[in-house]
């Protein structure tokens, strides 16, 4: 699995936490950021060491502040919630009273801020019973028939990740005849389809390397020759790929 797809991957839990833990890389990595600390290891923090469970901790409260401002700094399509319900929640976590949050929304008056509370409260309950009802239809599918995990730097989540592991692997057969190493028998004009490659060659940069561009270019010839420029372009279109503004350094988005 990827790092990019940890934050989509991630339980309940973790999600609170803001790390998740990898046993297959004996590492912690922050879902905020993806930057990884290998268990056993100790790391400095300010006068002090910690070993990495603790230090993921200390990293995401130095870097980011918080797991609950970087949700709430999600837009509306990720969280569901609007500008107002993320004000509010934002003051009600911070221990505002009723009346210090009216004055600093708007939002009415003090029983208009508590039916506010109640209503996200309502919205918790019913997001458990949902979210039980789905794992327990997932559980159910059979393993083809899942959807492809969403790489968290995904530029909008729509219906461009709308494939199951199925019609993945059904794709790379096609259009990678030769094995998955390339090269592509072409690029093709659905987005969905196109968004899946993208994917498959983003996995063969590694997640903590850095890359020329001419390095860039020797791996993208290996499935198109010609318009490896192409492939390139749409791999940071897409937000697989990040790059310095000149240009003179590439890596894996994260």
């Amino acid at each position: 699995m990827n790092v990019s797809e940890y934050f989509y991957s991630a339980s309940l839990q973790d999600l609170k936490n803001g790390y998740v833990f990898d046993p297959a890389a004996a590492s912690y990595y922050c879902l905020i950021c993806g930057e990884g600390f290998e268990d056993g290891d100790v790391y400095p923090a300010g006068n002090r060491f910690m070993e990495a469970r603790k230090y993921v901790l200390y990293h995401i409260g130095q870097a980011h502040g918080s797991m609950l401002e970087y949700l709430l700094g999600l837009d509306k399509k990720a969280t569901g919630l609007t500008d107002l319900q993320k004000q509010l929640i934002g003051a009600f976590a911070s221990g505002q009273t009723d009346a210090e949050t009216v004055k600093m929304t708007g939002a009415g008056s003090a029983s208009t801020i508590r039916n506010h509370r109640f209503a996200l409260k309502e919205k918790a309950r019913q997001a458990k019973l949902f979210l039980a009802t789905m794992e327990l239809m997932e559980a159910a599918l059979p393993s083809g028939a899942k959807f492809m995990p969403v790489h968290r730097a995904a530029p909008q989540v729509d219906e461009r990740y709308a494939l199951t592991q199925e019609e993945y692997a059904k794709l790379l057969a096609k259009y990678l005849p030769d094995g998955l190493n390339g090269p592509l028998t072409g690029m093709p004009r659905k987005e969905k389809q196109r968004a899946a490659l993208l994917r498959h060659i983003s996995t063969i940069f590694q997640k903590d390397g850095t890359y020329s561009e001419a390095e860039v270019n020797d791996i993208l010839r290996r499935f198109l020759s010609k318009d490896y420029a192409t492939l390139r372009r749409q791999l940071i279109d897409y937000r697989f790929l990040s790059r310095e503004s000149d240009g003179s350094a590439y890596w894996l988005t994260v």
